[in-house]
């Protein structure tokens, strides 16, 4: 349970729900009233007045929180993207997502601070409790039944799973973020069950097999509680709405790296808690991938699974060189210093090292070929394989010199917890993202 906070505390945080309240019902008689472009103008208008205001000291209690939340911000990015992507879909689509953010979420709020006999969990981030779960639950089910046509909010299985998402996205919250989750979320999935053909009975069978398979995650300390989490959402993500051709070269990169971060810290005997990734760390190895796929669902062009393609083979050819490498090499050569230092230094790079690397790089990109065109275009993969070979060296050389640069920053040097994301985190989010520009050079060069 959480500590009691006094009327004065709470002042703030309640004006705060109360105007995103308002917010979101005066948005919701405009799309009644005004034609869709000007309603978008308006939501865009919105949106830059909240980052105008932000640090202003007049406007103080309509940003700033005591947890240093960015949820006002967060919350017209989300309601604009969520209304980009249902711009040509019917209006009731992005009325739902907006009333379940507006209306559910700020009844989540008030029903959290009810103190007697509440529970509260740590779920990602933030502190949720089950009454205001809970109340976020059922008042997320009437607003879809009232807002959705009847032939979509009788469909039981479809209304379930469209409240068991949008739990999910609350409850996924880091610093406001829900602001954000709830309506792009909903709207990504309005947007995906409006194009295509959802089996929920599949879901459902994922849903039960990502629970026990996350649980054992977290039990023999390969992810850490939050970063268990963050897996179930990508597991969700992957193997419900992408499809099991997104999931199978994630699976591979994830397992692999796994039980190549367990041989290699078994072998070099470093502290068992260790090992565990936590959810910075999840979220950048794969973040360019989910984009990536994500593109590629709105906009089905096959350059977005190449892309795709490229930042696995990318994370994986370095993971694989960072904890294989160490193991065959006594040595390895450090840019910086432009001298042999001991294998592992931050930056480093070593014969088998590369060659690990190289081979992660073939491995991915020939097996995720196959699986998404079901043929060996051997052009093509070497491309793939020598732009996510590329990024691995990137990755180096940003290692070797901005990460300890980036370590005197005063962010890092404040970071309380090794949950907050850290500089090695970012660095490898920049070194794969490169294999994007390698590989549009490559194409342009050699095809």
């Amino acid at each position: 349970m959480g500590e009691r906070r006094t009327l004065t505390d709470q002042k703030g945080p309640i004006i705060r729900k109360l105007i995103h309240l308002f917010t979101g019902l005066i948005i919701l008689i405009l799309s009644y009233v005004v034609e869709k472009n000007v309603l978008l103008y308006l939501i865009i208008a919105g949106t830059i007045f909240s980052f105008l205001t932000f640090n202003y000291k007049n406007f103080h209690l309509l940003h700033k929180t005591t947890d240093a939340s960015l949820g006002t911000l967060y919350y017209p990015v989300g309601i604009l993207l969520s209304y980009l992507i249902l711009y040509n879909l019917p209006l009731y689509y992005f009325q739902s997502a907006l009333m379940v953010l507006s209306i559910s979420d700020t009844l989540a709020y008030f029903a959290g601070q009810v103190q007697k006999g509440n529970i509260w969990i740590r779920t990602f981030h933030d502190r949720k409790s089950m009454y205001g779960i809970t109340a976020y639950f059922l008042s997320t089910g009437l607003i879809l039944r009232l807002f959705l046509p009847d032939l979509l909010s009788s469909n039981i299985m479809y209304l379930f799973f469209v409240v068991l998402w949008a739990v999910i996205l609350e409850t996924a919250s880091i610093r406001g973020s829900d602001n954000f989750s709830i309506p792009a979320g909903l709207a990504l999935f309005f947007f995906l069950t409006f194009h295509y053909a959802v089996d929920y009975l599949f879901l459902s069978a994922i849903l039960l097999a990502l629970m026990p398979a996350c649980f054992l995650l977290f039990k023999f300390n390969i992810l850490t509680r939050r970063g268990t989490f963050v897996a179930f959402l990508l597991g969700f993500y992957f193997a419900g709405i992408a499809g099991w051709p997104w999931l199978t070269p994630v699976l591979l990169f994830f397992l692999s790296s796994a039980a190549f971060t367990k041989f290699h810290h078994a072998k070099k005997d470093i502290e068992k808690k260790a090992t565990a990734r936590n959810a910075w760390q999840v979220i950048a190895n794969i973040i360019w991938a989910i984009i990536s796929s994500a593109l590629f669902l709105y906009t089905r062009n096959n350059i977005f699974i190449l892309f795709f393609i490229a930042f696995v083979a990318a994370v994986t050819a370095d993971t694989w060189a960072s904890e294989i490498g160490p193991l065959l090499n006594k040595r390895c050569f450090s840019l910086s210093k432009m001298r042999t230092v001991p294998a592992g230094t931050n930056g480093g790079i070593s014969f088998f090292g590369s060659l690990v690397a190289l081979t992660g790089a073939i491995f991915i990109s020939s097996f995720s070929y196959y699986v998404f065109f079901d043929s060996w275009q051997w052009d093509s993969i070497a491309i793939l394989s020598f732009a996510a070979f590329m990024a691995c060296f990137a990755d180096s050389l940003l290692g070797t010199f901005v990460e300890d640069k980036m370590l005197q920053m005063n962010y890092f040097k404040k970071r309380k917890t090794l949950e907050s994301i850290s500089p090695n985190d970012l660095v490898n989010m920049i070194g794969s993202v490169t294999a994007f520009g390698f590989y549009i050079l490559l194409s342009w060069v050699f095809l």
